[in-house]
């Protein structure tokens, strides 16, 4: 009887601990998990931590303070083009002996009117300086790349459905790759032969234009090419 009694509690331990090696090997499977990324890649829960940390959260920040930075200039815009509105229509010679009451409901009227031309006026400027821009930049290439470079072969090529780069130096290096290569590793051999040159001198190989976010308006491509001089 007491041999029996000796083997039964000798026995529960081992029950004890079935559920913890369960645990342990659900744990060992939880950490081998990987989350599929929309880029395909498949990683684990650090590298998809670590990916969030160092790579989204900062574009995303990023993107934040752009946003707010132009809703701010938007409401400053708008909030000035609305008084000016008001002073104008307020002000007008026709309104002078008019009475305060109808004045006022006359200024209530006219003035959003008022301050939608003022706002179709700054975007009418705006392009203007940016088209000034952008072909400032299109002179500068032209005279970086000689004839090489062609101005009408860049504008008709960017506005194909299916061009996807809107920065013209980064067009004209990937339609003329080979060429823009060789003239890297000549200008490079140059600066090797000996002598004085202001010319770029560096040895390592160029690298190919890549396929970037490409920006929505010609405003936003001649930001990004005022980036660039």
């Amino acid at each position: 009887m007491e041999e029996t009694k000796d083997q039964v509690q000798t026995d529960t331990p081992a029950t004890e601990q079935a559920p913890q090696e369960q645990s342990t090997s659900e744990q060992v499977v939880s950490e081998s998990k990987l989350y599929k990324l929309p880029d395909g890649r498949e990683v684990s829960g650090d590298d998809l931590y670590k990916e969030h940390t160092e790579k989204l959260l900062p574009e995303f920040t990023r993107r934040s303070q752009e946003l707010a930075e132009y809703k701010r200039q938007t409401q400053e815009t708008e909030a000035r083009n609305k008084r000016t509105a008001e002073e104008s229509v307020a002000q007008n010679k026709l309104l002078e002996n008019v009475d305060p009451s109808v004045r006022d409901a006359i200024v209530q009227i006219v003035s959003p009117v008022i301050q939608e031309a003022l706002g179709q006026r700054d975007k009418a400027e705006q392009v203007k300086r940016d088209n000034e821009v952008f072909n400032n930049r299109l002179t500068d290439l032209e005279k970086k790349y000689g004839s090489k470079f062609n101005r009408v072969e860049i504008l008709r090529k960017m506005q194909e459905p299916t061009n996807e780069i809107y920065d013209p130096e980064v067009l004209y290096q990937k339609l003329h790759w080979d060429e823009y290569l060789d003239d890297a590793i000549k200008n490079a051999m140059k600066g090797k032969s000996g002598g004085v040159s202001t010319e770029n001198t560096s040895t390592e190989a160029p690298k190919k234009p890549g396929e970037s976010t490409p920006p929505k308006t010609w405003g936003e491509a001649s930001r990004r090419a005022i980036g660039r001089l």
